[in-house]
């Protein structure tokens, strides 16, 4: 699949920190997050997934406007959103231990 930015998803890395609250962004339960997530490691997800994605950096989470971690922005494809970052929280666990 070509990555086609008008159909790409947001996935920002506040959806999986383990220390932030369902109010506060995270999307997944602790067992799929981890401390500190980083865009290496969500875009090693979105590989693993055979997804292509682009790195932004520089761009804040709407709900942490000071923080600048950036964002990763991945290809629709077959697959939804809700369907895509229990997948990738999968692999930043694995990767994390």
């Amino acid at each position: 699949m070509v990555y086609d930015e008008d159909n790409a998803i947001v996935i920002w890395p506040e959806y999986f920190d383990i220390e932030r609250t369902r109010a506060e962004g995270r999307r997944l339960p602790r067992s799929l997050c981890v401390k500190n997530p980083d865009l290496d490691l969500i875009a090693k997800g979105a590989m693993i997934l055979d997804l292509e994605y682009r790195i932004v950096d520089g761009k804040s989470y709407p709900g942490n406007a000071s923080s600048k971690k950036g964002c990763i922005r991945v290809e629709k494809g077959k697959l939804s959103k809700t369907a895509i970052i229990p997948r990738i929280g999968e692999v930043l666990v694995k990767n994390q231990k």
